[in-house]
């Protein structure tokens, strides 16, 4: 095991960045992979849980911002992480560079695999698929205001061909999955971008008394307006939101100049978002009355009703479809690189790592994942799948950003064309907040037993782990 452990350096994958792919991605198509990445179906969502959570307008404002920023701590750590360490794989590098044990790094490769990536796949693709039917709906309704209704199944078919299509797409080539990232990363801001602007200049459709009181007890909240329970559960759901930022990490390998494009779509791209989400926030408060935005499902939609009539909820649904559609794109071309590096450190199936001979690309790890996602967006469970994810996904989030702190000391004289801004402050912010949310997930009731479920899954990876390292000393 010892000399296993010691061979870490030397994998193929730590030594060379050369990996046979090719460097398709400019600082564009970095940056809408973050954006992309994290702008999906949440903002168009959440904000109505966040805001029933904390219970006024203020309090809202401020969950979203304070997630943005704790986003942002984590993005300048793994920012530090790529440019020092631009190879395919992202976390999955920095936590193999950083520990010197393999089988950590194959815990979170194993997990990743089978639960997180390929749950969250078909989770998008299902939300993509309800808009889809909603448009379809709205666009046939006849005089009499029916129109064609997609059943369960037919939806969970739909969900499942947006996978295969779009992993099709990125397996001819990392260019036309950065093209088609591009397009619709700037169909989605397009849409929300519209739909705040609309907002402010037709202010007179609203009202700031929305705001008032500005803070003020909701759910039990003491005098001044906060209460650490009711602002703790409403950042679960803002963090949520946030997820992506760690995206272009992923493709360090097919990066033109990874060094400098790296951070930059790191911290641009989350900066970015911060922005896109208070302005619209501020203008769901601003239009639609907090209580509304409190209870309203489909907020971005009520407000587009507000202020377009029906026009403008098909308007935002088609925008919500496009954003849902580039964010299953997305995932298609961050996803395999994980296990491609895996591969390629002999952790895991052998065919995962080769590249394909026209295409450059991925391509067994690209099928592999797609093939998953599309089986499991054909379920009815993958929802309750997605829970048994999230303990392990933050915890290994941890293991990755705590990496900047372990290389700064096992590594001094490594180049760092980059340095976390803050540091330490804000690996540890962000290790402490993540920490917390990981506690609670282990001592509430209603979270043990898919943390559990979860941990079992990684667990069954042990062995496994064992048979390819037992593979690799015999070669």
């Amino acid at each position: 095991m010892a000399e296993t452990e010691a061979r870490t350096a030397g994998a193929p994958a730590a030594g060379n960045e050369d990996e046979g792919l090719v460097r398709g991605l400019g600082p564009l198509e970095a940056t809408t992979i973050i954006v992309g990445g994290v702008i999906g179906s949440g903002i168009f969502q959440a904000p109505s849980a966040i805001a029933s959570n904390v219970g006024s307008p203020g309090m809202s404002l401020l969950v979203w911002l304070v997630c943005g920023l704790l986003a942002l701590c984590g993005g300048l750590c793994i920012a530090e992480l790529g440019a020092m360490l631009p190879r395919t794989g992202g976390q999955y590098v920095y936590i193999r560079e950083a520990y010197r044990k393999r089988w950590v790094a194959f815990l979170y490769g194993w997990s990743a695999f089978w639960i997180v990536w390929p749950v969250s796949i078909a989770a998008v693709a299902s939300v993509f698929a309800s808009y889809l039917a909603s448009v379809v709906n709205v666009v046939t309704a006849d005089s009499a205001g029916t129109g064609i209704v997609l059943s369960e199944g037919a939806r969970a078919l739909i969900a499942s061909a947006c996978v295969l299509v779009l992993m099709t797409i990125n397996v001819i080539g990392v260019r036309w999955g950065g093209r088609v990232t591009n397009l619709f990363t700037f169909i989605k801001i397009a849409a929300l971008g519209g739909l705040i602007l609309l907002g402010l200049f037709m202010a007179e459709k609203g009202s700031m008394a929305h705001f008032s009181p500005l803070f003020g007890g909701g759910n039990g909240a003491a005098v001044g307006g906060f209460a650490l329970g009711a602002f703790g559960a409403a950042m679960v759901t803002g963090l949520f939101s946030y997820e992506g930022w760690t995206f272009s990490s992923y493709v360090a390998g097919e990066m033109r100049d990874p060094r400098r494009n790296l951070p930059l779509s790191i911290i641009g791209g989350i900066l970015f978002v911060i922005l896109i989400y208070m302005a619209a926030n501020f203008v769901y408060m601003l239009i639609l009355p907090f209580e509304q935005v409190q209870s309203s499902p489909w907020i971005a939609a009520d407000v587009m009703q507000v202020l377009l009539g029906e026009w403008g909820a098909l308007f935002i649904s088609v925008g919500v479809m496009c954003s849902t559609f580039g964010g299953v794109n997305v995932h298609m071309l961050v996803a395999p690189r994980l296990f491609f590096a895996l591969s390629r450190d002999g952790l895991f199936f052998e065919g995962l790592s080769r590249v394909h001979s026209k295409y450059r690309t991925p391509a067994v790890s690209i099928l592999a994942q797609g093939i998953l996602a599309a089986l499991i967006a054909l379920t009815p469970s993958y929802e309750e799948i997605i829970s048994y994810g999230s303990f392990t996904s933050y915890a290994f989030s941890i293991l990755a950003i705590a990496s900047v702190i372990v290389l700064r000391f096992t590594r001094p004289d490594a180049k760092r064309p980059y340095r976390a801004w803050g540091y330490p402050v804000t690996p540890l912010l962000f290790l402490a907040v993540i920490t917390g949310y990981l506690v609670s997930l282990l001592t509430n009731v209603e979270f043990i037993y898919n943390t559990l479920i979860g941990l079992a899954i990684v667990a069954v990876g042990i062995p496994f782990y064992f048979y390819w390292e037992k593979k690799n000393q015999r070669n």
